[in-house]
């Protein structure tokens, strides 16, 4: 099966999910953004559909469309995308001027895939309100997926509005706090880095939880600033060794590569949106396209094996592999189209 087919069977998989009504606008949008690299919205539609005033009036509808974004979410359920006791990673990256939280599950082939996200709405400044979207966003997400999954966050969001939330829901989360965090343990209240290397039983807010030290920082920790310090890592999962926390965190940083790729390879760095929603339509499309690189990677036996070699040589993985693929398949079948007929002399 080739890349132009394997596509065109993807889209046909996922497209039962949407109402007939904007099936041509996904159409449109699956070849425009989740094929290509983006340029700018009218210019990737321009790139599809031949008359210009066409091609503009369709970008635009397709960022006007609800029915296009509230269906998306959807498609989790419909191809399977997480299961029990998958761990999603989650944390904010800034889009321009807009601020996305995105849950993406941990692969441990160094990306995450992205499953669902959320876009902070203009005025949110205020952390209190911040932290209140936060929780707002994890209740939507569960919602959507099977019960089970477990949470990684980052710093950021060790608060008593998020942690209190995790815990008295009984979701499983893995925190990193800062090192100068007091947390109350059995002989009293203290700092995090007092406390020696492996799991200590402590107490946060009113929940017991667990607070896992690892050893001295090597090489694979990435930590800021000029003192390198171990992981502080808080959890409601009291059963998992030292070990395991430690490995659940440490891939959380797939989800950095998530943001790194709909930047750089597809291209959302440069692209301006004046309004959230358009960056929710394009945002979605995107995503949709590195699920359909997954695809791929399963339905094309030939390539998987330059794809592993990809990811371990160029650090890019399946994204960069894929769209350089697709845009080369795509050019192919164009150039095909062109015949040449000789001059005779």
């Amino acid at each position: 099966m080739s890349i132009v087919d394997s596509s065109a069977q993807f889209l046909q998989t996922v497209s039962p999910v949407f109402p007939k009504k904007v099936h041509k606008l996904l159409v449109f949008g699956y070849k425009a953004l989740s094929l290509q690299r983006i340029q700018s919205v009218n210019s990737n539609a321009r790139s599809t559909v031949a008359n210009t005033n066409t091609a503009e009036s369709k970008a635009y509808r397709l960022g006007c469309s609800k029915l296009l974004r509230r269906a998306f979410p959807k498609l989790i359920s419909h191809l399977g995308l997480v299961r029990n006791g998958d761990i999603i990673a989650v944390d904010f990256s800034d889009f321009g001027i807009v601020q996305v939280l995105m849950f993406a599950k941990q692969t441990h082939s160094g990306r995450a895939l992205p499953i669902w996200f959320a876009v902070l709405p203009y005025g949110w400044t205020e952390e209190t309100s911040q932290n209140t979207f936060v929780v707002q966003a994890i209740r939507q997400f569960l919602h959507l997926v099977p019960g089970g999954v477990r949470l990684v966050f980052d710093r950021g969001f060790a608060c008593p509005t998020i942690t209190g939330y995790l815990a008295r829901q009984g979701i499983l989360f893995y925190q990193r706090i800062k090192g100068d965090k007091k947390v109350l343990g059995r002989k009293g209240g203290k700092k995090a880095r007092e406390f020696g290397t492996g799991k200590h039983p402590i107490w946060v807010y009113g929940h017991r939880l667990n607070l896992v030290v690892t050893l001295e920082p090597d090489v694979r920790m990435k930590t800021s600033g000029k003192a390198k310090e171990p992981w502080f890592i808080v959890t409601n999962d009291l059963e998992a060794s030292a070990e395991e926390v430690t490995e659940i965190y440490y891939h959380r940083f797939e989800i950095e590569e998530v943001f790194k790729d709909a930047k750089h390879l597809f291209g959302l760095e440069y692209v301006q949106f004046k309004k959230p929603e358009r960056l929710t339509t394009v945002l979605w499309f995107v995503m949709l396209g590195m699920w359909l690189h997954l695809h791929l990677e399963q339905t094309i036996q030939v390539s998987r094996d330059v794809v592993q070699k990809t990811k371990h040589s160029f650090a890019q993985g399946r994204t960069h592999y894929w769209i350089e693929k697709i845009r080369f398949e795509l050019q192919a079948q164009a150039l095909a189209l062109i015949t040449i007929t000789p001059n005779r002399t």
